[in-house]
């Protein structure tokens, strides 16, 4: 699409990149002498082992980890950490629900996660907390990883800020009826796979 657009001396922005993009600082430092090295890596969304809930699986992604890494001071343990370098707009959310087996078969769990309508994230850049507010659930429903239905909750496009948080649609195929983000939480804690959260706008001083 950039190539095109430049072809006729336009300008295209990638919504991927725009929205959904963003970057994390995967920073290693030595238990030894405290030497540190990072890099950074793009990511489309954030991959959490089920947890009892989201906000905790969150939790336990950025906390540091020790590993094993040989140093030239001679060490062999250093712990590795993970931060956010950029926000994205949408920050998409992926439950893992599949899971492989000692006899190297693949199995969902139907673990219980409680669903959190809204994250505070910040970079390493700031520690100001910019909030994140739950606005789509994707669920899957089935026992393998190759079949199944998918189900998607919603709030509306139009919602005023008033109702927003209560004013979603479930999505099943071509039946569509009304719900509220608190019905979905309470129902999809077993099923949700794909969580779909947006950041808040700050409000204007008056």
């Amino acid at each position: 699409m950039k190539s095109a657009a430049a072809a006729e001396t336009l300008s295209y922005t990638c919504p991927v990149e725009a929205h959904i993009s963003f970057q994390m600082l995967n920073t290693r430092q030595c238990a030894g002498c405290g030497h540190e090295s990072g890099r950074t890596e793009k990511y489309l969304n954030l991959s959490l082992v089920s947890k009892d809930s989201v906000s905790q699986g969150l939790l336990e992604y950025l906390k540091a980890e020790q590993l094993e890494f040989k140093c030239h001071c001679g060490a062999s343990e250093s712990w590795q950490r993970r931060s956010f370098s950029t926000l994205p707009n949408v920050l998409i959310v992926h439950l893992q629900r599949f899971e492989v087996t000692p006899f190297f078969t693949v199995k969902k769990t139907h673990e219980a996660v409680s669903l959190s309508t809204e994250l505070l994230l910040s970079t390493n850049q700031s520690a100001e907390k910019i909030k994140y507010s739950l606005k789509s659930v994707v669920s899957h429903f089935g026992s393998g990883v190759k079949s199944g239905h998918y189900v998607s909750d919603g709030v509306y496009r139009n919602a005023s800020p008033e109702n927003g948080n209560t004013c979603w649609a479930t999505y099943n195929d071509d039946l569509v009826q009304e719900t509220t983000v608190s019905h979905v939480c309470q129902q999809r804690q077993t099923t949700a796979y794909l969580l779909f959260y947006q950041k808040q706008r700050k409000q204007e001083s008056s």
